[in-house]
């Protein structure tokens, strides 16, 4: 197990705010309320017992989410006796309210008494909504003072099973996709106006999970979360301007990489951004000798790695060597990119979807 934690974001490179897969070693950075509790290297948001309420915040700072952001999660649902139901379920929550709010047992999920939010409920439970294991997307309506279901999804994996899922949710130019065990398509994709429904004109917003139970319960566990703002695009970089010549491919077993950037010639001012499929990685950033890592995940069945230069140093082109790191092996390109032309790297996963 892993505890990484970073308090903000170079300015130069995308780095998470937040990224842990044992809460065993859990410092201030979050906030735990109700029923929610660590047990041993996770937190229960409830006890496989009736009645319980619990809520999980990361409290160290709002998230901007301006340019968009992403979250990954890893949940388990279980009990002790696998012959009895569950319920009710849990909900990844976006608000802007309070570190320490919760928000009603049973059907409320936790989260129901919580004004103004936006909820990815995960529920378990079927009271008349067509199926017992599905996703609810909603929203607080002001005029009601209730939870408006703006989108529902009923085909999903099992998750009651008793075995670990992820999710991976990203909200970028108004638009929420959320994956769930897979990288490669997403089960929900809307357009949403987060920052009007939850009421923050500043775009900003606590972010956490919110679990309940009734006469129907489980253990409802976190087992991992990380948390990342996305960089806005370089006002500098005219990118529909920029020609774009793809160079090759690389295949990648792994969607989890690292991937470094350093320059192989002469070290004369070369500053450059990288952008990986829809997110730049890195902005802004001048090479040097020494490698500079980045952590990426990749999405779908592969993406286009491209070059932007911001100037071209003393000795025109601007050129990087770009290694890719997926776990198994490493693999190294050398792009070139100037004010009109940049090259690009096709990564293509090959390897098999499921948690990886």
């Amino acid at each position: 197990m892993l505890m990484l934690f970073f308090p903000g974001f170079d300015a130069l490179a995308q780095k998470y705010m937040f990224q842990i897969n044992d809460f065993k070693a859990i410092g201030d950075n979050l906030s735990l309320e109700g029923s929610a509790s660590i047990s041993t290297d996770r937190i229960r948001l409830t006890k496989d017992i009736p009645q319980q309420t619990g809520a999980c915040w990361y409290k160290s700072k709002k998230i901007d989410f301006t340019n968009g952001f992403e979250s990954e999660f890893t949940f388990l649902i279980s009990k002790a006796d696998t012959t009895q139901p569950v319920g009710d379920g849990f909900a990844f929550v976006i608000q802007s309210q309070s570190t320490q709010a919760t928000g009603g047992v049973g059907d409320n999920i936790g989260y129901k008494q919580i004004p103004y939010g936006v909820a990815l409920e995960f529920d378990t439970k079927d009271d008349n909504e067509g199926s017992r294991n599905h996703i609810n997307l909603s929203f607080y309506n002001p005029e009601t003072k209730s939870y408006r279901k703006y989108a529902t999804v009923h085909e999903i994996p099992e998750i009651t099973d008793g075995k670990a899922h992820f999710t991976r949710i990203i909200y970028r130019d108004g638009k929420l996709e959320v994956y769930l065990d897979s990288y490669l398509f997403p089960v929900l994709s809307v357009k949403l106006d987060v920052a009007e429904k939850i009421n923050s004109p500043d775009h900003t917003a606590w972010l956490g999970f919110t679990a309940s139970t009734s006469n129907f319960h489980s253990y409802h566990d976190l087992l991992g979360w990380s948390i990342k703002e996305f960089a806005p695009e370089p006002k500098d970089i005219k990118v529909d301007s920029v020609k774009v010549a793809e160079k090759g491919t690389i295949e990648v077993k792994k969607r989890k990489l690292i991937i470094s950037v350093w320059d192989h010639n002469t070290i004369d001012g070369d500053i450059i951004s990288l952008k990986l499929g829809e997110e730049w990685i890195l902005t802004h950033y001048e090479l040097t000798a020494d490698k500079f890592t980045i952590p990426v995940t990749l999405i779908g069945f592969g993406e286009d790695l491209i070059l932007y230069a911001h100037n071209v140093g003393m000795v025109p082109p601007n050129t990087v060597t770009v290694s890719v790191f997926d776990g198994e092996s490493t693999q190294h390109v050398s792009l070139e990119a100037d004010m009109e032309s940049s090259e690009a790297i096709k990564i293509v996963y090959t390897g098999e979807d499921r948690n990886e």
